[in-house]
């Protein structure tokens, strides 16, 4: 099932950074790059070259003397100038992909020529419409369409998730359980051994509901071992705010001077 949904996700991925290129694309052409067509970020080479146009052209956030470790883009040291470039620019992304970045970049890149020439970037409010609604590709998908119903009932197959008559309400389980079970902690966490711990007996334990019912008092029983469950955890993280408190206040200082312990 991993190995399915691993599939799945590289898909989205793919589809995802198909969305950046067309952006990335869409915004070189409103600076006005060379062949933007033709422009493969995932080179490094056009990468280094593409960000050396930026600075040089729209950007300029250095005097030009000081861009000749940008513009060395056949040194070893590059990535350090261009690590060193975004902190001077107060990027956000920092530590983030490179598209993310490269996407912030031509952000800045487009808000400071608006600046220069606002009338260059000027249309009607119906094409801005027309262009915001093609950007994004979901405001397109048709929620009740024969296609996308039959995709949420076999990806809630492959997860094993029991299928509800609503499929939105399907996918709101889908998305739950992506969430919780398939974020990277707890991909790292699935290949350790874990200790299954101690099965519980509802037989022998008394919850205090009195059914009569098999099924329904077993249900109940469950539902109730839950609660208390829960409920511990609470009270683990609520001791573990008091003693994160305690360790902040439990540490006076003593001013003999003052003849008074504390602060």
């Amino acid at each position: 099932m991993i190995m399915k949904f691993n599939g799945i996700v590289r898909s989205f991925q793919i589809k995802i950074f198909s969305y950046f290129v067309k952006m990335f694309k869409r915004k070189l052409q409103a600076l006005g790059f060379p062949s933007p067509d033709i422009l493969n970020t995932a080179d490094e080479k056009q990468f280094r070259a593409m960000i050396v146009w930026l600075e040089d052209q729209k950007i300029r956030r250095y005097k030009i003397e000081e861009r000749g470790s940008l513009r060395n883009v056949g040194a070893a040291q590059w990535n350090q100038a261009f690590e060193e470039y975004l902190k001077d620019l107060d990027c956000p992304y920092t530590n983030y992909s490179r598209p993310e970045v490269l996407d912030w970049l031509l952000g800045l890149a487009v808000q400071l020529e608006f600046n220069e020439k606002p009338e260059s970037f000027t249309a009607s409010p119906t094409k801005v419409q027309e262009s915001s609604i093609k950007v994004n590709p979901i405001d397109n998908l048709d929620f009740e369409s024969e296609d996308f119903i039959t995709g949420i009932n076999q990806l809630a197959d492959i997860l094993q998730i029991t299928r509800h008559s609503n499929h939105l309400i399907t996918l709101q389980g889908i998305c739950t359980l992506i969430q919780e079970k398939f974020n990277q902690e707890a991909l790292k966490d699935a290949s350790r051994k874990k200790n299954p711990g101690n099965p519980v007996q509802f037989d022998s334990i008394s919850f205090g509901l009195d059914i009569k019912v098999a099924n329904v008092s077993q249900a109940a029983n469950v539902l109730r071992y839950l609660f208390i469950h829960n409920l511990r955890d609470l009270q683990t993280k609520i001791n573990e705010c008091i003693v994160c408190v305690q360790a902040l206040t439990a540490d006076p200082k003593t001013d003999t001077k003052l003849g008074k312990v504390g602060y």
